[in-house]
């Protein structure tokens, strides 16, 4: 049987089939379909999930996920902590770094297999808590503790007091691009904030945290200055060359107005230091107010600048700030709005691709599990008719041990926060 249990506040039941044709046994591969059923007794509900245990089948979804995550745990590194896209011995070496870090160029990468690693191992991070929530194992949290180490050391083995740098070179476990990005830090944030605050946590890793984010917070207020054009530059202090650690102002999106609000805030929920709740009240209001764009008459000239990442990423900023919000209820209305409306946004594009299967998906870096993550992290889940069947059909949509560990880390995060834990 694989059938996952309702989402809480919701008559919404879904039970994962596998798809046969007739006389044919289901197998490793075999697709699934979702049967969603609105069930007001417990009955009913009993009754669909003895329908769904007759129809036992070999390749079932948590084992895809379950290898892939293996797969990915293999270029894990002990010098660094680090979940890499390549073995560590092809990691961009540290030879070719000057006084512990390389620039990026335009043309060029940001490291063989370092590039992504606060993203990756942040949303892998994530659905270890998720995982840990559902299954309450040694393995998730022994994982958790290793992705942990690792994404801590993003902002402490290379020297520079809140930086958070994309990657480590595995050589000498410092080295770094001197180019990081909002979305390396959103995802950095979001994935121990949610770490550190799970029952699985290891209190030095917490500990840690604590001092590491005030780090990250003290250096956003340090450049994130009208002075710097809101950007807080290169790890060096240099000019960002392609405007992706812009941290507020005009030209954000509605996707990454909460971003610089999302730290300072993340800074107090650690600490209780009052100055942090200072400076996230100096932008909140606003923040809000231009994420609500999103929801508005204008919305449409802002969607050609959002991969599905974006809604993703979006939803991370504004999940933190929801929980941290609970008993405002005039700010977590807004934040509930904003993220419905990323959630609808994901489901549209969702549905589309179901409904088309041979079109062209849309971009983003793993599109199905950030449009999926997006989906599962609004509050209530109002999307639940189209996630359910199209995270299914997303975690047998390619072999996970094989298809890297970009996609291996956001359908693994998917499936579990869609197992019915959230925050």
């Amino acid at each position: 049987m694989n059938a996952t249990p309702r989402f809480a506040g919701s008559r919404i039941h879904f039970v994962f089939l596998p798809f046969v044709r007739r006389n044919e046994k289901p197998g490793r591969g075999t697709p699934f379909f979702g049967i969603i059923t609105h069930m007001k007794s417990k009955d009913s509900l009993f009754l669909a999930m003895a329908l769904a245990s007759a129809c036992a089948f070999a390749g079932d979804t948590q084992k895809c996920c379950d290898d892939g995550w293996r797969a990915m745990m293999a270029t894990w590194h002990e010098k660094t902590g680090l979940v890499y896209g390549c073995p560590p011995e092809r990691v961009r070496s540290s030879k070719d770094c000057v006084n512990g870090m390389f620039h990026w160029k335009e043309g060029g990468s940001y490291g063989a297999g370092m590039a992504d690693c606060a993203l990756i191992c942040g949303t892998a991070l994530s659905g270890l808590v998720d995982r840990y929530g559902v299954l309450h194992d040694d393995l998730s949290r022994e994982d958790a503790a290793k992705v942990a180490r690792g994404v801590l050391n993003l902002a402490k083995l290379h020297g520079i007091k809140g930086f958070v740098a994309r990657g480590l070179c595995a050589d000498d476990g410092k080295s770094i691009c001197s180019l990081s990005s909002r979305d390396q830090y959103t995802h950095w944030v979001h994935g121990l904030w949610r770490y550190t605050t799970s029952p699985m946590a290891d209190p030095k890793l917490a500990a840690e945290y604590k001092t590491l984010v005030v780090e990250v917070a003290r250096f956003m207020e340090e450049r994130v200055t009208p002075e710097r054009g809101w950007n807080f530059g290169l790890a060096d202090g240099g000019k960002d060359p392609r405007g992706i650690c812009t941290m507020w102002g005009d030209e954000l999106g509605p996707h990454e107005d909460a971003r610089l609000p999302m730290i300072y805030a993340a800074a107090y929920m650690a600490t209780k230091d009052r100055h942090w709740r200072d400076m996230y009240e100096k932008y909140i209001d606003q923040a809000l107010d231009r994420t609500l764009r999103i929801d508005g008459p204008d919305r449409s000239k802002f969607l050609g600048r959002m991969p599905c990442y974006s809604l993703y990423q979006a939803n991370c900023s504004l999940e933190l700030l929801h929980d941290f919000e609970k008993g405002n209820s005039v700010r977590c209305g807004k934040i509930e709005c904003a993220m419905k409306a990323f959630s609808a946004l994901a489901a549209q594009r969702a549905k589309k691709m179901m409904d088309n299967p041979d079109a062209k998906p849309p971009y983003g870096m793993c599109w199905d599990g950030e449009l999926a993550l997006t989906m599962l992290m609004t509050p209530g889940v109002p999307d639940a008719e189209v996630v359910r069947p199209f995270l299914v059909a997303s975690v047998g949509r390619m072999d996970l041990s094989k298809s890297g560990i970009i996609r291996a880390s956001h359908i693994m995060a998917a499936y579990w926060r869609g197992r019915g834990v959230s925050r």
